[in-house]
């Protein structure tokens, strides 16, 4: 959805636009002697088709949402479930480390060998100014890999006014089906002379939720999320230092072998830019930072034990940063950087019988069975030159190029776990792949893109690109120590090599975006389940993923109607066989009326079936759906509305292709979607 420019809407506006293919617009200031009402402008692209720009207040989710179930709601976008927290984000047909997902310039990678907590889960949404999403390759700013795309949360300092000293906004909300409550706000203050202090803090509540059919979903969990940053803004010069935490209890997973009682994620920046009139040289920025995730898992706090106690402690500390300088020469604009990253991460499985549960809780070196992550350390430095040059009032050309040198060890390859019967991380790589990680791996990355775009008139621009990205592989691939499940420290590096072709249209009153891409892979990581009778191993294969992403909108008077729609395929043509987690053909389109400051619509949620899976990893096929979801807001004033909705009206029984198998209920195949689910939220800023 798109909002006339500048009109005064209202939160209650942002209910509709929040789905929109098209980037939704900030609030815009009022008189500096009044609070600050809400607004919304005309959005605009971030950079065409591939791109889209959310704000992260006025989102028309459920309170209590996941990052990622907020970020599905973007058109191309989609999530797997495990349970109700770490939703796992799908981007193109890729997912995990084929993304990168960046937090004011920070990298924070899970520790949860098993994918509990990925990034987006623990990312500070609260705090971002604005979500940058980007579809595909489309710069080689943005960090190492990121092949599948990008999720960049930007924050920027508080612009108060002369005579405002203080501002901040205010979420609250809760719902049926176990939506359960949330609790939210952020507040910044102005210190004088330029300095500044912000703070935020959110509280959710989840509880476990039923699907269309009566059956429990066991998704509940408690999380803590608070922040602080004291910055400088004056004179061409920024300075902040950030501090984030984020406390995740009691998640409950039924499509896992255990639950997460503790996850605790611990983040330092310091992040600045500096504006310059030195010839070209027109600013340099950068930031450093450091994050740390203690995760624990287990399969007996949170469900009834069996047999077997098992328990994993895990952690994963990222330290790094970035320099970049921009650089204006006329009609030619550069950016020219260096980036480093280290990633450590350590997982010990520790098991015994239920008696021996204190053991394991105090992680008993006699209890220890895999050293599953054995202190696998990946170190990534990165050069890169990004160049945007105007060819013609109507012809621009992006043209970037980057070098990554990458080096990746396991510090204890060569240690045996007291129950595993003198069996080393080593001992496994070599029945696999007759190798061991006793030295480090190295590699020199190469990577660019050149982007065309043409106006052909002021309101329909083409683009055409071709771009190289590689991505390494992570702790997971290239060094898992455990009998049944085991890296590859030989693994090559992925090879993406995309052709993106797309078209944007807007028309003031109406628009269409459309963009396909296809993607040849030269080593594509292979997560085998086929192979190896009994064994998940990693293997390099050639593959191809295509695509095609549509959206479009139409405003007329108090209505308005928008929709999207994503196909994707990927194909696994070593093997001749699908590739798995490959979501079918899938989108939405709403309908929506506003007038005299309240707003209703009705929404569509559909997918087709899905056939073309890897029967090894996909828990089956799917088949299709269609769920009905109503939303509605009312405009208490200009400084406060309130947001409701009904999701999945109708009550289906559904899941999403991407999601995880139920291995809880055995009377389900997958875990499946709420069923009908009723919210209420107000937003509020002063």
């Amino acid at each position: 959805m798109f909002c006339p420019a500048t009109k005064r809407l209202g939160v209650s506006a942002i209910l509709m636009c929040s789905l929109a293919p098209s980037a939704l617009a900030q609030a815009a200031a009022e008189a500096a002697t009044e609070l600050t009402p809400i607004t919304v402008e005309r959005p605009a692209q971030a950079d065409g088709p591939m791109s889209t720009v959310l704000l992260p207040r006025g989102i028309n989710s459920t309170p209590a949402s996941d990052g990622a179930a907020i970020l599905a709601t973007a058109p191309g976008l989609s999530a797997g479930r495990m349970g109700g927290h770490g939703l796992e984000l799908v981007i193109r047909g890729q997912q995990q480390n084929q993304l990168n997902i960046i937090d004011a310039g920070s990298f924070t990678y899970g520790a949860c060998p098993n994918r509990m907590d990925p990034p987006t889960s623990s990312a500070s949404f609260l705090r971002a100014d604005e979500i940058v999403i980007e579809r595909g390759y489309a710069s080689v700013t943005h960090g190492p890999g990121g092949s599948g795309g990008a999720v960049i949360l930007n924050r920027k300092a508080p612009d108060l006014g002369p005579d405002k000293r203080i501002e901040g906004h205010l979420t609250a909300g809760a719902g049926s089906n176990g939506t359960g409550t949330e609790l939210g706000g952020h507040v910044a203050i102005d210190l004088g002379r330029g300095f500044y202090a912000e703070a935020a803090a959110e509280r959710k509540n989840v509880g476990n939720y039923v699907d269309g059919s009566g059956r429990t979903v066991r998704s509940a969990y408690d999380q803590t999320g608070a922040g602080v940053t004291l910055g400088y803004a004056a004179n061409g010069v920024e300075l902040a230092f950030d501090y984030d935490y984020s406390l995740v209890e009691d998640s409950l997973y039924p499509g896992a072998g255990m639950d997460s009682p503790f996850d605790e994620t611990t983040i330092y920046r310091l992040r600045g830019g500096l504006d310059l009139d030195a010839g070209a040289l027109r600013r340099i920025e950068g930031t450093l930072f450091s994050s740390s995730v203690d995760h624990v898992m287990d399969n007996y706090t949170l469900r009834p034990v069996m047999l077997m106690a098992m328990r994993t402690p895990a952690t994963s500390d990222t330290t790094g940063g970035n320099l970049e300088a921009q650089l204006d020469f006329g009609r030619t604009t550069a950016k020219l950087g260096i980036d480093h990253q280290s990633n450590n991460r350590v997982a010990m499985m520790y098991a015994g019988m239920p008696p021996m549960i204190p053991l394991l809780n105090n992680a008993d070196p006699s209890r220890a069975r895999f050293l599953m992550w054995p202190d696998v350390t990946i170190r990534q430095t990165g050069l890169y030159l990004e160049t945007e040059t105007e060819l013609s009032p109507k012809t621009m050309l992006k043209a970037g190029l980057r070098y990554d040198r990458v080096k990746a060890s396991a510090g204890l390859a060569n240690f045996a776990p007291a129950l595993d019967a003198g069996n080393t991380p080593n001992t496994y790589y070599t029945a696999q792949y007759g190798t061991t990680f006793n030295t480090p791996r190295e590699e020199d990355n190469l990577g660019g893109l050149l982007r065309l775009e043409y106006a052909l008139n002021p309101d329909t621009t083409l683009f055409a690109g071709l771009s190289r990205s590689v991505r390494t592989a992570d702790a997971t691939e290239r060094a898992m120590g455990r009998a049944n499940w085991v890296g590859n420290p030989d693994i090559d590096p992925e090879k993406h090599h995309q052709l993106d072709l797309g078209m944007q249209i807007d028309k003031g009153a109406w628009y269409l975006n459309a963009s396909a891409y296809a993607d040849w892979v030269d080593d594509y990581i292979l997560r085998d389940q086929f192979s190896v009778f009994g064994v998940t191993t990693y293997r390099n294969v050639s593959a191809e993923l295509s695509g095609i992403e549509l959206s479009a909108g139409w405003e007329q008077g108090p209505w308005a109607i928008w929709g999207d729609a994503t196909w994707t395929q990927g194909r696994n043509t070593t093997d001749d066989r699908d590739i798995a987690q490959i979501p079918p053909l899938h989108g939405q389109v709403s309908l929506a009326y506003g007038l005299n400051g309240w707003r209703a619509g009705a929404r569509v949620n559909w997918a087709l079936e899905q056939t073309e899976i890897d029967p090894a990893r996909d828990p089956g096929q799917t088949p299709g759906f269609a769920t009905l979801d109503l939303f509605g807001s009312y405009e208490l004033s200009e400084h406060a509305t309130v947001l409701a909705g009904i999701n999945n009206v109708t009550d289906e029984t559904y899941a999403n292709h991407l999601s995880r198998a139920n291995l809880f209920d055995p009377a389900v195949t997958q875990v499946n979607e709420a069923g009908r689910t009723l919210y209420l939220k107000v937003e509020a800023k002063f």
